[in-house]
């Protein structure tokens, strides 16, 4: 693997070329804020627009997002410029007029001295809720997961994932991570006696012959068992418990 050296506020760090500026600064230890990005998904990344930062090379600066600009040579990057902070403060400004529900948003925005908005909030819009449309939840559920049990629905201001004409999906296989990858906690799933609920759904959970914690849907036992090939004796008991 080749390796590459560059700068952030200069600070030098060490990468995998191709890498992106936002995976080898968090693996360095360098906090870059993002919503949208996660290291497993792989398409992930570039709509939330917070991780914006300068790129300088050979004399000429781009303003690039650093969860997908992949890393090939020497550059100097820079994310305390005042023109970094006026972009990550309007977009943050944005954020909290379209899903002011969000404490993530407003959390954020805190830090970034921000506490109202300039712009109309979207208030009572039931249909967005905590929704950034980052996609995440839909990318981990067709790349990581391999169901592509929802989908983006709408376009525009309307954008927000959902299953298939809204109705329950029978593609879903309950296991959450549609929930776990969420940035702004905007899905909602519940778990209690042994049922989950999620996506208009109802999945009976599994329980651990160890210690009698219920901790995965068997519909994704199922799943598993049919994809993979694994034994369902397996599951038997819960990682805690193996």
């Amino acid at each position: 693997m080749e390796k590459v050296k560059f700068s952030i506020d200069g600070k030098t760090i060490e990468g995998v070329r191709d890498q992106s500026i936002m995976e080898i600064a968090r693996d360095s230890g360098i906090t870059i804020p993002g919503l949208c990005y996660h290291p497993e998904v792989k398409s992930s990344g570039g709509s939330c627009r917070l991780c914006l930062v300068e790129v300088h090379q050979a004399g000429r600066m781009r303003v690039v997002t650093a969860c997908n600009y992949p890393v090939r040579e020497t550059i100097e990057v820079k994310q305390e410029t005042p023109l970094i902070k006026r972009l990550r403060k309007t977009i943050l400004e944005l954020l909290l007029a379209r899903v002011p529900d969000s404490d993530v948003i407003k959390e954020l925005a805190l830090e970034a001295g921000i506490t109202e908005t300039r712009f109309k909030k979207d208030e009572g819009d039931d249909n967005r809720y905590k929704c950034i449309a980052c996609q995440l939840c839909t990318q981990v559920c067709e790349e990581v997961v391999g169901v592509s049990a929802i989908s983006m629905l709408s376009r525009g201001p309307d954008k927000t994932p959902g299953t298939p004409y809204k109705k329950a999906s029978a593609t879903c296989i309950g296991c959450g991570a549609c929930v776990y990858v969420c940035p702004t906690n905007a899905i909602t799933m519940k778990d209690s006696t042994g049922i989950r609920k999620i996506w208009g759904r109802e999945f009976t959970m599994h329980a651990c012959s160890a210690c009698g914690n219920h901790f995965i849907p068997d519909a994704q036992i199922d799943f598993i068992v049919k994809t993979t090939g694994k034994e369902r004796t397996f599951f038997d008991k819960c990682p805690d418990c193996r």
